[in-house]
């Protein structure tokens, strides 16, 4: 399964929230996408997640990053654990921690949970599913870094990024342009 969110506009009239989109593919084919929102700047990334998660089977969750909706920040070791499924935040660029804890430090009161959350994800790895494009970076948890590379190289077939989080990418991408979604 692989999870990405939509992109968002935040303003200071309004709180916003951001799409979040769960595509679980089967033989690199989606076979179910469910749809799900999170406050931009909020706390509840993994409740929603383990909300989506709740309505598929699978056996391993790809994550776009380790933060949605801004610096919405998803603990993947409590996620691994109350789904019971290895999760993985991969991205595209080795995550920059000193930078996101100043980001963090400079705009939260309550920076220091969502730096342990960060904290928590534990080792960023490195690994180059295709010979011709740049290395991935991720962190696991539930899983050792060799199976995780294993599902990596088994999903990466058309770009570097795993199939199932390039389409949610797409379609969270796509999905947040046609909707708006505010909080009241």
């Amino acid at each position: 399964m692989g999870v990405d969110d939509g992109a968002f506009r935040p303003t200071r009239d309004t709180k916003q929230n951001a799409l979040l989109v769960a595509v679980l593919c089967r033989d690199l084919q989606v076979s179910q996408v469910e749809l799900g929102k999170i406050q931009v700047d909020g706390g509840d990334a993994n409740d929603v997640l383990l909300s989506l998660l709740e309505k598929m089977r699978f056996d391993a969750v790809m994550l776009s990053g380790i933060s949605f909706g801004g610096f919405n920040v998803v603990d993947i070791a409590a996620l691994s654990a109350a789904s019971r499924h290895p999760v993985m935040a991969i991205t595209g660029d080795n995550p920059d921690n000193q930078s996101v804890r100043n980001a963090l430090r400079g705009h939260f009161g309550d920076w220091k949970h969502r730096w342990r959350k960060v904290r928590a994800a534990g080792r960023i790895y490195s690994y180059k599913p295709l010979d011709s494009e740049p290395p991935l970076y991720f962190e696991v948890r539930g899983a050792s870094p060799a199976m995780a590379r294993r599902w990596i190289a088994g999903t990466a077939k058309i770009s570097r990024l795993p199939e199932p989080v390039r389409v949610a990418r797409i379609i969270a991408g796509g999905l947040s342009e046609l909707v708006r979604i505010t909080v009241p």
